[in-house]
């Protein structure tokens, strides 16, 4: 059920709203709305991609502190899990919020508003930067295995083509990304999980694992357990995700509850996988490559296989990072845009769930950050914005901890000064520059939105976007099948040419045949989503969105609607038919409709286009039908080649009106009858009246007579 969360008056703190500006008002009158079309394993998926997040920061943190990553790890994934309950709690309290922990906390920091939307434009820029890191990961990876084949190309061009590849697929609406989201998670985590016990198991039982524990007691400074717990927040802090996507799951219910599905993966997921790399006999040359870590890591249980799966599991993770960042991203700021405190424009989003206005300023900032830094200062700049929102939310709950959706409000006072003190250590030990834009980067997104408030530039205003979702093209290509089949022909062409070209080069070199091409195939498959959402899936979505229409309009028909077969035999019913025939409709279906319409006749062939039928039912009064019947029409059956020929019939109760009308008709004889008789008394009182004055002459005139004689 579609749900408009505009509209719908909410508990707590967000009752009363702010007065809308006229802007607003367009925009809350418009049909534009965050429709619930998402499915509960749908937004579960979204939940998951900051557990594949793990395997890329893992060997990186366990290379620069040894064991002393246990440290790291294990306080961030406590306050992690912590922090998914407390969001569950949150969504449960407003399940009708779009974009989960930013769009909470201001609500929990409705009496100071500005850090409230100064926390969410951080979390907002942690993730749009999602798009930038994936993208350079990529793009290095590709490069790494590319050099032993004498492969070079454009970094640069890459690097933009990832960013925007997620985008494309967004532009196509809320099911096409996360149905592709949902496809590759699925395995993605089954390997995670099967990396975790059977690389714990093997550690603990294996003859030739170096044992499950380790030899030394942990230890690390406090520096630099300062700067790798800065560092892994942005992974631990974050696997609250599934919150973001309550406002659209068809069952917020279910959507919450993983959340703390999720909270339970996660210390097989993250302690899991941090002590396997710990354990691991990684040489110094090798840990200065996480992906190469993770091989060595997993190579001792998955034998010659874990290059190839580690590869998947790499890129999976890359790749779905970046689809999230486009999923999430867009959900914060059409919140903040419904609950008036960015540009209403961001409140956009078109009947197929696309956020056209926030998608475009993600990819602008995604974009920027792509452009401006290499991976450790987009690191550095987005970790610094995002541990702000998420002081930002511990000191909120602590402020609102008397309500009762706010659980553990004194240990969220303790995260939020241990927090503190990592973003000014941590932060600064990365180097103050990029501290100081880490902090000036939601305050710059904040003036930017109130310069789009100002600049006369249409597609910086609702009216202009609004406008363009009405008019969109939804017809659809004149012939669909020559254009999917033009389609395919290129797909095919293309993936054979890209297939031998790269055979002829593997085979040259074939150490890195296999990983290159799983990686190869999965941004294939990414890319050929993407084709297809801006080409054949556009069609496909209009011939459905047409096809639902028409049952809606079958559905909500006052008139009874039967569909016949070529002998008269009923195969499907609208709703009206059965207070119509009094009869339900799995009575209705598969019955001769000349069995309730006697005066039909037995051939359908020979009926009357028009004509009025008496319905005799035992248990009701006669009922007088107009039934209209349509001329034959041909229906390829779904069974068989040949064509079915089917009739329509429209039946409307008219014994009312017929009732109506033979009531009127008798009242107007009645009334010529007493026409009748009156005229007819009037007749002869006219008659009785000349007949006197017929007499009264007479008599005048023997009066007269007399006189003169």
């Amino acid at each position: 059920m579609a749900t408009d969360i505009r509209h719908q008056p909410e508990n707590g703190y967000h009752s009363e709203p702010t007065q809308p500006s006229p802007r607003e008002n367009l925009n809350r009158r418009s049909p534009m709305r965050l429709e619930r079309t998402l499915s509960s394993l749908e937004t579960w998926g979204f939940g998951l991609t900051s557990h594949l997040g793990w395997l890329s920061l893992a060997p990186t943190i366990e290379a620069a502190l040894g064991t002393g990553a246990l440290l790291v790890c294990l306080p961030g994934m406590l306050v992690g899990m912590m922090l998914n309950l407390q969001m569950k709690r949150l969504g449960e309290h407003w399940p009708n919020v779009a974009g989960g922990t930013p769009n909470y906390t201001t609500r929990l920091l409705k009496n100071y508003p500005a850090i409230g939307l100064y926390a969410a434009l951080g979390y907002y820029i942690g993730w749009a930067c999602g798009g930038a890191f994936n993208a350079i990961l990529l793009t290095d990876t590709i490069a790494i295995n590319l050099e032993p084949l004498g492969i070079t190309f454009p970094k640069r061009l890459l690097q933009i083509g990832f960013t925007v590849l997620p985008l494309i697929v967004a532009w196509s609406g809320t099911r096409g990304l996360s149905i592709l989201h949902l496809f590759f998670i699925i395995p993605a985590i089954g390997f995670l999980f099967t990396f975790s016990v059977q690389g714990l198991g093997w550690l603990a039982f294996s003859p030739s694992s170096p044992g499950f524990f380790p030899t030394t007691v942990p230890s690390v400074s406090f520096l630099d357990w300062v700067k790798w717990y800065f560092f892994a927040t942005i992974i631990v802090y974050a696997c609250e995700t599934a919150a973001s996507f309550v406002a659209d799951s068809r069952r917020p219910g279910e959507t919450l509850r993983f959340l703390r599905i999720s909270t339970g993966f996660m210390p097989l997921t993250f302690m899991g996988v941090s002590w396997i790399v710990m354990r691991s006999p990684i040489t110094p040359e090798i840990a200065a490559n996480p992906f190469s870590s993770l091989i060595v890591a997993a190579r001792p249980f998955w034998g010659d296989s874990a290059p190839l799966l580690v590869t998947f599991l790499v890129f999976s993770g890359w790749l779905l990072s970046s689809t999230t960042c486009f999923s999430i991203s867009p959900r914060i700021l059409y919140q903040l845009a419904v609950d008036g405190k960015i540009s209403p424009v961001f409140a956009v989003v078109s009947r197929r769930g696309v956020f056209g206005p926030a998608l475009m300023a993600t990819l602008f900032v995604s974009l920027f950050f792509l452009i401006w830094g290499d991976l450790a200062h987009i690191v550095v700049v987005a970790g610094i914005s995002y541990l702000v929102s998420i002081m930002a939310v511990h000191l909120a709950l602590w402020l609102q901890r008397k309500r009762p959706e706010v659980l553990w409000p004194w240990w969220s006072l303790g995260f939020f000064m241990v927090e503190t003190v990592v973003l000014v250590c941590g932060g600064l030990a990365w180097g103050w520059q990029d501290f100081i834009l880490g902090l000036l980067c939601p305050i710059v997104l904040w003036a930017a939105d109130g310069a789009m408030r100002r600049i006369n530039f249409p597609p910086f205003h609702a009216e202009w976007w609004i406008k363009l979702y009405r008019t969109q093209s939804n017809r659809l290509v004149a012939d669909f099948v020559t254009f999917q089949v033009v389609i395919l022909i290129l797909l095919v062409c293309s993936a054979v040419a890209i297939g031998w070209g790269s055979g002829i080069r593997l085979n040259a070199n074939s150490s890195v045949g296999s990983n290159l091409l799983l990686a190869l195939l999965l941004l294939v498959a990414f890319v050929a989503v993407a084709i297809a959402c801006w080409t054949s899936l556009p069609q496909v979505v209009s011939m459905d969105e047409a096809r639902e229409g028409a049952e809606q309009l079958f559905t909500i028909a006052l008139d009874a609607i039967v569909v016949l077969d070529e002998k008269g035999v009923i195969r499907q019913t609208n709703p009206a038919a059965e207070s119509v025939f009094g009869i339900d409709s799995t009575r209705l279906i598969g019955s001769y409709l000349n069995k309730f319409l006697p005066g039909l006749g037995a051939q359908p062939d020979r009926w009357l286009s028009r004509s009025e039928q008496t319905l005799n039912q035992p248990d009701r009064d006669s009922r007088i039908l107009e039934v209209a019947i349509s001329d034959r029409f041909s229906q390829s059956a779904s069974t068989t080649n040949q064509d079915l020929q089917e009739y329509v019939a429209i039946v409307r109760d008219i014994t009312d009106r017929k009732q109506a009308q033979s009531a009127l008709q008798k009242a107007n004889e009645e009334l010529e009858i007493k026409v009748e008789e009156r005229t007819s008394e009037l007749t002869h009182t006219v008659e009785q009246l000349q007949n006197e004055i017929q007499e009264r002459q007479r008599i005048e005139a023997n009066l007269r007579a007399m006189q003169n004689q």
